[in-house]
This record gives structure tokens, C-alpha cells and sequence, in this order.
């Protein structure tokens, strides 16, 4: 139930317009491509004249030249039949071409659009979805756009057109049977505006449920060492078959409308051939036939022709609803902006200083001071508040380490520092700037992170350090890796920092990848360093050789530790107990010992509250 509540909030953001409002955005990303448009909608109808005229040059060849016998001229007529019959094949070739060109770097940009928007978005957009969910927006969703864009638009193009180029040709040829063949044309359209207005609703429910199909995979995917673990293996199957039998029924139901729709545009095609057949009996035994032979074989010709596009229309109206559907969740998404507030500062930065293993480095960090003053924050306005009025100054070069219970808002203090969040209410600063003042790129360029969940992308050890910057040199990768001490283990592997990663670098231990993590942050020249949690998942071994790894950056940037184990916190030059939001008691390890308060209440048991 609680993967459903947080799944609805794919469905936030404006309602949709209409159908073409829809189609009119989503052309918006073919406007580098519109020469290739423009050739489609100049082939079609082309295309579409040809074959009109083909049931003509039939009457043509059979009333002017087989009845009276001049073979000569039936040649002539045949020739420009198969003219007629390439043309519209090169035509419908090229045209298609053009549109599956429009339509694959449109849709590309749509999906590069999306993954950028959600990119651009704060922590909170995330924590009311599933990152399946969002798959399904970024893939699924545009696959069946272009499923009904590149694969239908061009044929239901071809259609309309089609019936309107062959309607009037019947009705120039004989409009009294024209009016028969189509008597029941009414009745169609009512059909198909009734299947249609139920294929919608089916449809978005098609979409949501393959969004929450794919969001519990996903997450329990990623938690598969937990669900095996704990035995939640056959639980967790029956919760997916229950998805997946739900997502089958939305699309069985839709099958099945789309399928009665088929069959009764079918079944109307054949009662109007029998119109006409009858009507064209009567005339013959009454005497009153009218029309030459040429002329019945190219209405039967054109009436056999134009229930083909009629017929397709049925499974084309249906495409499109669930290619609509998926515009309107796409479209739903790109219009929700859960985007932190950018500010326009920057941060200035100090000239090249000398290292302590004699290199230099450019814009070497000394810390700056960062001031909270009143912070108050809720995760959400009906949630309750994580922080209450929190007062804390962490000066140049300190080392300042919250502690307190679970739930107590350590962690919170990081999110804010690195704008994560926005929405709190009081002040915090960085160097004396106000930190909504400041572009996101500037605090994040400023604040780095150093967390106990390591997250690791695929790629080499190299690139898990770099994550793209290009301001990291392999030598900067190097020390990096020597004052981590990732050195140790990276220098014993054959391929050294070009090791190829598995998924989350499973192939590392616990311990190497909290290391990297380390390395991460020691080869960026940001002047603050929140350790959130750092060590808490590691060996002694392994914490000391971070222990290590720490002393250098403890000298020279502000640093903020969040962590429950003391080992981490005696040697900060400050440490804050934090409870149920609030401050209540600051000093070293020495005197908050002495004051017999909260914080020795903590170190009694082991910082296990």
C-alpha cells in the first residue's frame, strides 16, 4: 500500500489538454528535423493521388479501350497504371523513411529531455518515487510513443487521406451509390468514439501499472541479499505475479475493446458491400442500369480499397490512446518541478599552496566557515519537524561532530549543507553568503561527501574518483588514492585504478569501497567535508587506515562528522549533541563527559540509542 500512495505521485503536475495539445508538444522536440517533415507531408498525399486514380485508369482502359476493342490504347493505360502503382510505393518509402528519421531523433531528444529534468530535480521528487517508475517515463513511455509516432502516424496519415481522396472519386463516379456504400458512415463514427472514450482510462491504467511493476522489481532487485536473507523470496514473488496479473488484465481489457472494435468495423464493412450490391441488383433487373462496366469495377474497386484504411483506423485509434496516455504521464512528469531554488553566487577560491608531500595544488582549500542560524525543516508540510531552531557555527579549518540518537537530524544538517533540500526556515551560510544565494554547482563544487552506503558506477576504480570532472588529473587520482590509502589494495591489482567495476563494485569489500569513497572526496579541493557515517560499516583495521587517511583533510578544510561511534568523534576539536532536533549540549568529549548530560548517556551505551 505504501508503494502505491508513493507511485500516485507519477500523476502529479497539470492535467492534460486535449489529444493535439499533446501531439503539438511532443513536436517540439522534432524542430531540428522539420525538412524531413516538411518531405513527409509532401510525399503523402502524392503517394495517396496515385492510388486514388488507379480504379480510374481501370474504368478508363475497360470502357474506352476493352469495350471498343482498342488494344493500342490499353497499353498506354496500363503503362501509366504502373507508373501510378511505383509512385506511390517510392512515395510511401521516402515518406516513411523521413518520419522514422523525424521520429527517432525527436524522441530522442524527449527521452534525453527527461533524464534531465529528473536529474535537475531535488531529493524530494525522490523520495515520493520509485526509481522503476522512472524508467518506465524514460523508456517504456517513449518506446510507445514511437511505436504510434514513427509506426502510425505516417499510415493513419495515409488513411485519412486515403478516404477523403477516394470518397470523392466515388462521388464524382456515382454519388447515389456513393450515399448507399456509406449509409451507415454515422453509425461508424459513434462506434468509434465510444471504443475510444474507454481505451483512454484502460490505457493510463496500462501505464500505471507497468510503472509500478517495474518500480518493484527494481527495488527489490537492488534488495535481493535482504529478501533472500530474511526468506521473503516466495512473498515477494506472489506480491510481483499480483503486479503483473494486474498490468495483464489492464492490457487484456484493452485487447479486447480493441479487438470488438476490429470485428465490428469488419462486420459494418461487409453490410455496406451488401448495400451496394443489392442497390446495383435492382438496378439491373429494373431495367434502369446506368452504369457501364468500367464503372462498376472501379467502384468496387475504390469500395474495396477504402474499408482497408477504415478497418485500420480501429487498430490505429487504439495505438494512439495508449501513445497519448503515455504522452500525458511523460508530459506530467516534465511539467512537475521539484527543483531547488539556483542562486547566482559563486565561492571565491585561494591561489596554488604547496602540499604536504611536496606537489602543489591549484585553489588548495583551507575550509571556510559555515554559520546555521534558527534552522527549522520538515521533510514535508505534514510531516513533523526534524530540526528546531538549530544554532551552529563550524569555523575555518574545525572539526565539528554531531552526534545524537536515530532520528535526532544529523543527517539532515548534511542534505541542507549540500542543498539537497531546500525549504528550511532561519539562515545558514557559507563564507558569509547566504547558501540559497548560491548557485547549487557552487556549494556542491564547495561541499563534498564522504556517506556510509557507497554508491558505485560502472566503470574503472579511475572513473569512481573522477565521476566525470575533468579538473581531476590522474595525478590527482594518485594522492588521492596514497593519503586514502587505496593505494594498498589498488597497487596489488593487475590493471591498478583502470579496474573495471562490477554492478555497485561488488567486486570490492565493504571496507575498499568506503575507502574509494574517501579517495572520492580527498581528490576534490572542496573546502568542506561532511562525513556522514563514514565508518560505521567497516572493520578496525579498515577504520584505522581511514583514521589515517583523515588527519591530513582534517587539517585543512572544514570538516562536519556525523557519526554514532566514538572512536570517530574524540578527535574533533567540537562536538554537538543533537535530540529530537534540537541542541542541547556542545563542548569537547572532556567536558561533555564531565557535565554527566546526554552526551554521556550516549557513550554508555555505546551511541546505540
Amino acid at each position: 500500500m505504501a508503494d502505491a500512495k508513493r507511485d500516485n505521485f507519477d500523476d502529479d503536475g497539470p492535467q492534460k489538454g486535449s489529444d493535439w495539445s499533446l501531439v503539438k508538444r511532443v513536436f517540439q522536440y522534432t524542430k531540428e528535423d522539420r525538412a524531413w517533415f516538411w518531405l513527409v507531408l509532401f510525399l503523402t498525399p502524392l503517394g495517396v493521388a496515385a492510388e486514388v486514380i488507379q480504379p480510374v485508369l481501370m474504368k478508363i482502359g475497360i470502357d474506352d479501350h476493352i469495350a471498343k476493342e482498342d488494344l493500342g490504347g490499353l497499353g498506354i493505360v496500363a503503362l501509366w497504371f504502373a507508373v501510378t502503382v511505383f509512385f506511390a510505393w517510392l512515395s510511401s518509402s521516402l515518406g516513411y523513411h523521413a518520419l522514422q528519421r523525424v521520429s527517432l531523433r525527436g524522441l530522442a531528444r524527449l527521452r534525453s529531455a527527461i533524464f534531465a529534468h529528473v536529474m535537475g530535480q531535488g531529493a524530494r521528487f525522490f523520495d515520493r518515487r520509485h526509481a522503476g517508475s522512472l524508467m518506465t517515463r524514460t523508456i517504456n513511455d517513449v518506446d510507445a510513443v514511437y511505436e504510434s509516432l514513427a509506426r502510425g502516424a505516417i499510415q493513419l496519415m495515409t488513411n485519412f487521406l486515403t478516404i477523403a481522396g477516394m470518397l470523392v472519386a466515388m462521388l464524382v463516379l456515382d454519388p447515389g451509390l456513393t450515399l448507399v456504400a456509406f449509409l451507415f458512415s454515422p453509425v461508424i463514427w459513434f462506434i468509434v468514439g465510444w471504443f475510444r472514450k474507454r481505451l483512454r482510462p484502460i490505457s493510463l491504467e496500462i501505464r500505471e501499472t507497468l510503472s509500478r511493476l517495474n518500480g518493484y522489481f527494481a527495488e527489490r532487485i537492488f534488495g535481493m541479499t535482504v529478501v533472500q536473507l530474511y526468506g521473503a523470496e516466495a512473498v515477494s514473488a506472489k506480491t510481483f505475479d499480483d503486479m503483473s496479473r494486474a498490468y495483464m488484465l489492464a492490457y487484456h481489457r484493452s485487447n479486447w475493446l480493441d479487438a470488438g472494435l476490429y470485428a465490428v468495423m469488419d462486420g459494418m464493412s461487409a453490410i455496406a458491400t451488401g448495400a451496394v450490391v443489392w442497390f446495383v441488383s435492382v438496378q439491373f433487373t429494373s431495367g434502369e442500369q446506368a452504369m457501364t462496366i468500367g464503372l462498376l469495377v472501379a467502384f468496387i474497386d475504390y469500395h474495396g480499397r477504402i474499408f482497408v484504411p477504415i478497418r485500420e483506423l480501429s487498430g490505429q485509434i487504439a495505438t494512439l490512446q495508449r501513445s497519448f496516455a503515455a504522452l500525458e504521464k511523460i508530459f506530467r512528469l516534465l511539467d512537475t518541478n521539484e527543483k531547488i531554488p539556483d542562486g547566482t553566487l559563486s565561492l571565491g577560491t585561494d591561489a596554488a599552496t604547496p602540499t604536504g608531500d611536496g606537489t602543489s595544488v591549484a585553489a588548495r582549500p583551507r575550509g571556510i566557515e559555515v554559520v546555521l542560524r534558527g534552522v527549522r525543516f520538515r521533510y514535508a508540510p505534514e510531516r513533523p519537524e526534524v530540526l528546531k531552531g538549530i544554532d551552529l557555527t563550524l569555523r575555518p579549518g574545525e572539526v565539528v561532530a554531531v552526534v545524537g540518537a536515530t532520528g535526532s537530524g544529523k543527517s539532515t544538517i548534511g542534505k541542507l549543507l549540500t542543498r539537497m533540500y531546500s525549504g528550511f526556515e532561519g539562515s545558514i551560510t557559507l563564507d558569509g553568503k547566504p547558501i540559497e544565494a548560491l548557485s547549487c554547482a557552487a556549494v556542491r563544487a564547495a561541499v563534498t561527501v564522504v556517506q556510509q552506503d557507497v554508491w558505485l558506477m560502472e566503470g574503472t576504480l579511475a572513473d569512481n574518483v573522477r565521476l566525470g570532472d575533468p579538473t581531476i588529473s590522474d595525478a590527482d587520482i594518485e594522492r588521492a588514492g596514497r593519503l586514502s590509502r587505496c593505494s594498498d589494495f589498488v597497487d596489488t591489482l593487475p590493471e591498478g585504478w583502470q579496474t573495471a567495476l562490477t554492478e555497485r563494485g561488488k567486486n570490492l569489500s565493504t571496507g575498499q569501497r568506503q575507502l574509494l569513497s574517501i579517495a572520492r572526496a580527498l581528490a576534490r579541493k572542496a573546502p568542506i567535508v561532511i562525513l556522514d557515517e563514514a565508518t560505521a560499516s567497516v572493520d578496525s583495521m579498515t577504520e584505522k587506515k581511514i583514521d589515517e587517511a583523515l588527519s591530513a583533510l582534517f587539517a585543512e578544510r572544514t570538516v562536519l562528522v556525523i557519526a554514532h561511534r566514538l572512536q570517530t568523534i574524540q578527535r574533533a576539536d567540537r562536538i554537538v549533541v543533537l535530540h529530537q532536533g534540537e541542541v542541547v549540549e556542545a563542548g569537547t568529549h572532556a567536558e561533555l563527559m564531565a557535565q554527566g548530560g546526554r552526551y554521556k548517556t550516549l557513550v554508555e551505551t555505546g551511541f546505540a540509542l
